[in-house]
């Protein structure tokens, strides 16, 4: 009995020291880009999504208890073009007044090769929800004002049919207005939720 209760305290310990290892950090958007590409006609046309929030956790010792969870907000989708942007807000495309944000949560992080994972999560867009893997690459890690901050890339594609983004047009060509595959690119910045909460702590009011 006595064995079992030691194994018991021994493995608490262990899940304790481990998930310490993990550090938390929320996404500076300040230094963070969710972009996409996207075939119109002849040439692809880039755009990108404003407004997100997301955190993550991050173990570079033990990849796999890392995790990701960001939502985009939809309508602040931009290709720097206010028609189509307009377009790809309404009924046609995003439909942003009924489903106005977009989902990633993850659900496996594995290590592929040196300081490259693979990120497999379910991706939702359009009230669709689909598995999806990124290819993410970890840049290091670097301390800046006091606050911990890493940074990753990771790209993936997928097909916007999938997730019920279906409009498109027969050009007299025969081509198609816009390409089914999207190049979805992530430039990410975490800060520690420490020091981001510490750095947007206002300053006290000097005394006069």
């Amino acid at each position: 009995m006595m064995k079992k209760i030691f194994m018991f305290f021994a493995a608490v310990s262990f899940l304790a020291v481990t998930s310490a290892n993990a550090t938390e950090y929320g996404i500076d958007k300040t230094h963070s880009h969710i972009g996409f590409s996207v075939r119109h006609i002849l040439s692809p046309v880039p755009g990108e999504f404003k407004d997100y929030d997301g955190s993550f956790t991050f173990d570079e010792k033990k990849p796999e208890s890392s995790k990701v969870d960001v939502t985009i907000h939809a309508a602040s989708i931009s290709t720097d073009n206010e028609m189509r942007d307009k377009h790809l807000n309404s009924p046609d495309f995003f439909d942003t007044a009924k489903f106005p944000t977009l989902i990633f949560k993850s659900t496996k992080v594995t290590l592929d090769e040196d300081k490259k994972y693979k990120v497999t999560g379910d991706l939702t867009i359009h009230g669709v929800t689909k598995p999806v893997v990124l290819d993410v690459e970890y840049m290091g890690t670097d301390v800046m004002m006091g606050a911990k901050i890493v940074g990753f890339t990771a790209t993936t594609k997928i097909n916007r049919q999938d997730f019920g983004l279906a409009f498109n047009k027969v050009l007299e060509s025969g081509n198609l207005m816009v390409g089914n595959d999207v190049t979805i690119t992530l430039d990410i910045a975490g800060m520690d939720k420490a020091g981001m909460k510490k750095m947007m702590k206002p300053k006290p009011a000097d005394k006069k």
